[in-house]
């Protein structure tokens, strides 16, 4: 994936004058809440702009609307006021004119920064840059508050804005407010606990330490895990605090109402009358139980089918409600054990800790075909029902980047995971801590994982290694997601990385990719390795095929095999430049196949959402479907319907019939040499054949893909002998058993692009 293509562009004709001032004040300002974040993550507290890096590339966008373009004749000084934590000493801009259409290194302008933890303010003359572009009309930009970044450094940012003179710069950034305002809302997240100020605000003379946990060091947290308090004065000593709730990774929520110490504590809540009830009314009964709102009527007996009394009921009303929850709207519970469930969910409610899936982590993580997208949308696409709408095309894991994955997004993104199945991989940066950054969010049982990297070079390979397979033990499992370059990339970018591209061709071996997946393979403990192949183009006005496709394929799919992993590819979806093509229903479907014959279990597109107006992926820039979606969504919802069945299967190889110099992207090294399943195969057409032999050893499968080129529209008949009793085929996704003709042949008609999965036994 090109880096350029992740920022935030909108480019739109405009006349010179803008809509507002091409200046934005952050800090105690009106447009934080406009920033686009690539690679890192924002944080917004006390009225302070805050970002911290998830990678290497953190850049900052703001949405040039067409009216907002300006002359840049006009405003030739770019001026930032920051504040640094960084050894890191270079920042650079990037930017779009009338003429220059896309961001890249034509508009690339670098300049110092100094990173002493201190504000500073910077003024540049874009026009002293050797690429002499600031000339017509500026449409867009991107800040790399420093190129590179590193995950060690965080930066504040205050004001940055495009000006006619060295002297407006100035008076811009020596008006900046630059210290904390205490009105606006504040939530404090240290590790492994999170603190509501009291009231939502944080009043002058209060400190942080103020509210903070003594100690989170706590050996088995669980539902009887409970927050004691002692005030600054020493009174109220050992007062329980029964807002809150400790999860089984360790993570607290509690509401604070005063200054004072706060403490974990396990407590002994020993209960032999629950045992026989469901898991989740135990949990809950203990849940109260240890936060003294419903009290043990016996000795170790909670008598969950006795009758509420009144006067528990009130004295557990009354607790709550000092913390501001009210349940005087509630309808009294008429059993002890009902109570507990509703005391429960309304202290998890105020929490916001309460988890509602119809879905367990083990179903979401079971094995199968994953669907899924990378996916950092425009604001104005995310709403309500964004995953709703992103389930219903067929889709079941998603990588939610950018601002979809940032905490602002969060709540809503699990909440609505949960709901409809999708497993979430986060941009979160956890990988950096994953015990503690993970533990909020741990329970949730869509969180899969996190996004760490994309496109690096083997160089990386060992410092990566030793964050993800920290982060993969630490996690039990979870995901640390990598994509790596496809087998185009040049030799320097698969040892540098993809911005790397520049750097001469450095090693002649032909079988550099396949060291490159095997080393990976090697170095990662995480059971996958991916890459993006996007092999249709347009020619002359014709549809025509990347000529190494299957062989793109073949080698990375023989490294995962050969270690034991599974192989996931980003498909093409859409067209982001003019040599590409956004697929058709029969072109997502044939990528498909092409995919599931080298054994592919993991299907993303790149990208769900467009990032201009021009280039729309399968929803638009605001959000709305496109013709690929419902392409895409029919293809896929076909994968969903022979995903139990392929899962049993592991693959062997693919193997490919009547390729010729026409077809040279079918072509790929060390194909099965044949397949005993398949005694004949009668067709005068190119065909690739995915070899499988089932995981209990009880029968065999294949897939077989019309390969003509897809310019043709060409539909194929194809004739097969099988050696087999029994023959099941699911076209288009339905089951459908064959029979032989009178000649012991089944037949097989495959429409353009089409492919099929086939069982024998």
């Amino acid at each position: 994936m090109n880096k350029y293509i992740f920022i935030l562009i909108v480019l739109l004709s405009a006349s010179t004058l803008p809509a507002r001032e091409p200046a934005w004040i952050f800090n105690n300002g009106p447009d934080a809440k406009f920033i686009a974040i690539g690679q890192g993550q924002l944080h917004l507290e006390g009225g302070l702009t805050k970002l911290t890096p998830t990678g290497s590339d953190l850049s900052l966008t703001i949405p040039m609307q067409a009216d907002d373009a300006f002359s840049a004749d006009q405003r030739p000084f770019f001026a930032v006021r920051y504040k640094y934590d960084t050894s890191l000493t270079q920042a650079g801009l990037f930017f779009t004119t009338d003429t220059l259409t896309a961001l890249s290194d034509k508009s690339y302008s670098a300049f110092s920064v100094v990173g002493d933890k201190t504000w500073r303010n910077a003024i540049v003359d874009m026009r002293q840059f050797d690429h002499k572009n600031w000339r017509g009309t500026i449409t867009s930009f991107r800040f790399d508050p420093t190129n590179p970044s590193d995950t060690l450094s965080s930066y504040q940012l205050s004001r940055l804005g495009f000006f006619p003179s060295a002297a407006e710069a100035t008076g811009f950034l020596e008006a900046a407010v630059d210290s904390h305002d205490y009105s606006e809302p504040t939530t404090f997240i240290a590790p492994l606990e999170r603190v509501l100020v009291p009231g939502g605000s944080l009043s002058e003379g209060f400190d942080r330490a103020d509210f903070m946990l003594q100690s989170t060091a706590i050996d088995h947290p669980s539902e009887t895990t409970v927050v004691y308090f002692k005030s600054k004065t020493g009174k109220n000593d050992n007062r329980l605090i029964p807002v809150s709730q400790t999860n089984s990774r360790g993570f607290t929520h509690l509401i604070a109402k005063l200054p004072g110490e706060y403490r974990l504590v396990n407590t002994d809540v020993r209960l032999d009358d629950i045992s026989n009830l469901p898991a989740k009314l135990q949990a809950a009964i203990r849940f109260v139980t240890a936060r003294q709102l419903l009290d043990a009527g016996q000795v170790r007996t909670f008598r969950p089918n006795a009758p509420l009394a009144d006067a528990d009921w009130k004295r557990a009303s009354a607790a709550l409600a000092e913390y501001g929850i009210d349940l005087t709207s509630q309808a009294k519970p008429s059993t002890r054990a009902e109570a507990a469930v509703v005391l429960t969910a309304a202290i998890q409610n105020a929490l916001g800790t309460a988890i509602d899936s119809p879905y367990t982590n083990e179903y979401l993580t079971r094995d199968r075909i994953r669907i899924g997208a990378w996916v950092s949308p425009e604001p104005q696409a995310v709403g309500e029902d964004f995953i709703k709408t992103y389930r219903s095309g067929g889709f079941d894991w998603i990588i939610a980047h950018g601002a979809l994955g940032s905490p602002e997004n969060r709540e809503m993104l699990l909440r609505e995971c949960d709901k409809y199945g999708v497993e979430l991989i986060l941009g979160d940066g956890a990988y950096t801590n994953p015990a503690i950054a993970t533990a909020q969010y741990f329970e949730h049982p869509c969180f899969a994982g996190t996004y760490v990297t994309d496109e690096p070079g083997s160089d990386q390979y060992d410092s990566l290694a030793e964050i993800c397979n920290q982060y993969y033990r630490e996690t039990d499992g979870k995901i640390p997601y990598i994509n790596l370059l496809p087998m185009y990339a040049n030799a320097a970018q698969l040892k540098y990385g993809a911005s790397a591209a520049a750097i001469e061709y450095y090693d002649a071996d032909p079988a550099l990719f396949k060291k490159y997946c095997d080393s990976f393979c090697e170095k990662f403990d995480a059971p996958y390795i991916c890459t993006d192949i996007y092999p249709l183009n347009w020619t002359n006005g014709r549809r025509t095929t990347y000529a190494d496709y299957c062989e793109s394929i073949n080698v990375i799919a023989t490294s995962a095999r050969e270690h034991s992993k599974d192989f996931w590819c980003c498909i093409q979806t859409f067209a982001w430049v003019p040599s590409k093509r956004t697929p058709t229903e029969s072109e997502f479907r044939w990528q498909s196949y092409c995919m599931l014959s080298f054994g592919c279990k993991g299907l993303l597109c790149w990208t769900y959402a467009g990032y201009t107006p021009e280039f729309p992926s399968l929803i638009t820039i605001d959000g709305k479907r496109t013709n690929a979606w419902y392409d895409a969504a029919i293809v896929f919802k076909e994968m969903h319907n022979i995903s139990d069945a392929f899962v049993q299967y592991k693959n062997t190889g693919a193997l490919a019939h009547n390729c010729t110099d026409s077809t040279p992207y079918l072509k790929f090294s060390n194909p099965l040499a044949s397949f005993p399943t398949i005694e004949n195969i009668d067709c005068d057409d190119p065909l690739l054949i995915g070899c499988f032999e089932k995981k209990d050893g009880s029968g065999t499968a294949f897939t077989i893909v019309n390969m003509s080129e897809l310019e043709e529209v060409k539909t194929t008949h194809v004739k097969l002998k099988l050696a087999g009793s029994k023959v099941v085929a699911w076209p288009r996704g339905e089951r459908t058993p064959l029979t032989r003709d009178s000649d012991g042949y089944y037949q097989l008609t495959l429409e353009p692009g089409e492919g099929i999965f086939v069982e024998v036994e």
